[in-house]
């Protein structure tokens, strides 16, 4: 499974890094980055651009994601 992640890596222009901070290491922001790529038809968050702890969105949840930071951000 982990070598599938590597081998179907999304182009340059599906990936987007976005400066964060890790509570859990602390850091100013921009510490850490969040790395989003879009899969096919998931989307794929990757605290630490290292691979090993990936979240996966599916269309549906990543739609209530983006609802949800508009709404807090308006």
């Amino acid at each position: 499974m982990e070598s599938s992640r590597h081998t179907n890596r999304p182009t340059r222009g599906l990936r987007k890094a976005i400066p964060a901070t890790c509570e859990l290491h602390r850091g100013p922001m921009g510490f850490a980055n969040l790395m989003i790529s879009k899969q096919g038809e998931l989307f794929v968050l990757d605290p630490h651009v290292t691979g090993e702890c990936l979240i996966t969105l599916n269309e549906r949840s990543a739609k209530a994601l983006r609802d949800t930071l508009t709404e807090w951000l308006g």
